[in-house]
């Protein structure tokens, strides 16, 4: 049985079955449940799930602003909504708000940095190369996944050719080649998490 909260449909009966649990719940888990119901419509892919969720999430943040603990994981969700409706210029600005957001909250982190990375890098937006190689470089020394390490170090190395550091571009290169081959994450009890399975074919090819 699925959870209330975990729909991969969104007929009328599950709207109604939705809100009528929802309004049930304590009203300090609430926005939680809109927000992992949203995501779970995302990751649907479904476009019309898609705005059901975008509603989902708007919702949570209209109606929950001062719930601190879900609102980076909202922002980054509709970044990731925005970016599935190839709509890229919003996607990056919900990305952008998701990390400015956890420099003010920072208990909680997210991916944002790097979906925000890998969207500046695809849409060419040279004139944030700056400002994303001073993101990068704050979060490289805490990465723990080789996947993380190699998408990270592979755009090191882009911005670092864009700017005309060869020697740096060729180190991060390198870092990035050496994790995108390990085998193991390096984590004792856990050594195939976070291992590439998949290459970024597009990531390599400007690499």
């Amino acid at each position: 049985m699925v959870d209330w909260y975990r729909r991969k449909t969104w007929t009328k009966t599950d709207e109604e079955e939705f809100f009528a649990k929802l309004s049930r719940a304590r009203k300090d888990g609430r926005a939680q449940y809109l927000k992992i119901q949203a995501i779970e419509l995302v990751a649907t892919k479904d476009k019309k799930l898609l705005k059901i969720a975008e509603t989902l999430l708007n919702k949570m943040l209209t109606e929950y602003p001062d719930d601190n603990f879900n609102k980076g994981s909202a922002l980054h969700t509709l970044g990731n909504i925005y970016r599935e409706l190839e709509e890229e210029k919003t996607a990056i600005d919900y990305y952008k708000k998701a990390l400015d957001f956890e420099i003010v909250y920072p208990n909680v982190k997210t991916q944002a940095y790097l979906d925000y990375s890998e969207l500046i890098i695809k849409t060419n937006k040279t004139s944030s190369f700056g400002e994303l190689e001073k993101i990068l470089l704050e979060r490289q020394p805490k990465l723990l996944f080789p996947i993380e390490k190699y998408k990270v170090n592979s755009i090191l190395s882009i911005i670092n050719k864009f700017n005309g550091n060869k020697e740096l571009a060729n180190l991060y290169a390198g870092l990035a080649e050496q994790n995108a081959t390990a085998e193991i994450s390096g984590l004792r009890y856990h050594k195939n998490l976070g291992v590439v399975k998949e290459r970024e074919t597009w990531l390599d090819q400007l690499l």
